[in-house]
């Protein structure tokens, strides 16, 4: 993952800064936290850039991730996950690896790779089994279609309740 290119603490938040080929600012909630995209020449330092960050960050600012959350599943624990779920499922990915990733929890290629965020070593184990599963149906549905849906179902009947609990966590939530 590319290194932000800088990172501001705006009212305790942390924010990665990223410069990209575009004409507007936008923040976004990440699993990684607030992340900044602004234009490759656009200073940090001015007035518009200041007021930006002021209504974003009291836009966005309480629906960030837990800060400082336990680590509850280590990288080698999801990749168990990851082995487990597709022994009980019936596929093989190719390769599993866990990284940081800016935007997206988990991901799966064409050619059967698995990879997770790093962060759902943080989230509580049910909504990270969700990604997992989410992930791993991939290899045999590569849509969010109903043929996906009907094998979310089949596999983790609650998946829905799970994704709806991975937003509430990430909006600083708590889940029961």
């Amino acid at each position: 993952m590319k290194q932000p290119d800088a990172i501001l603490t705006i009212d305790g938040h942390d924010i990665r800064v990223y410069r990209q080929r575009r004409r507007s600012f936008v923040m976004k909630t990440t699993p990684l936290g607030l992340v900044l995209f602004i234009p490759t020449r656009a200073s940090l330092k001015s007035d518009v850039m200041r007021d930006f960050l002021r209504e974003a960050v009291q836009k966005l600012g309480d629906k960030t991730a837990p800060k400082d959350a336990p680590v509850i599943t280590p990288p080698d624990g999801l990749k168990a996950m990851v082995g487990d779920w597709a022994a009980r499922m019936g596929v093989a990915p190719t390769r599993i690896s866990v990284r940081e990733m800016l935007r997206k929890w988990g991901s799966c290629s064409s050619k059967g790779s698995i990879s997770l965020n790093t962060a759902l070593c943080q989230v509580p184990r049910p909504l990270a089994e969700y990604v997992v599963v989410h992930e791993l149906v991939h290899l045999t549905v590569f849509n969010h279609g109903k043929d996906f849906k009907a094998l979310m179902d089949r596999h983790l009947p609650d998946w829905r309740e799970r994704e709806k609990g991975l937003e509430a966590w990430m909006a600083g939530g708590t889940i029961d």
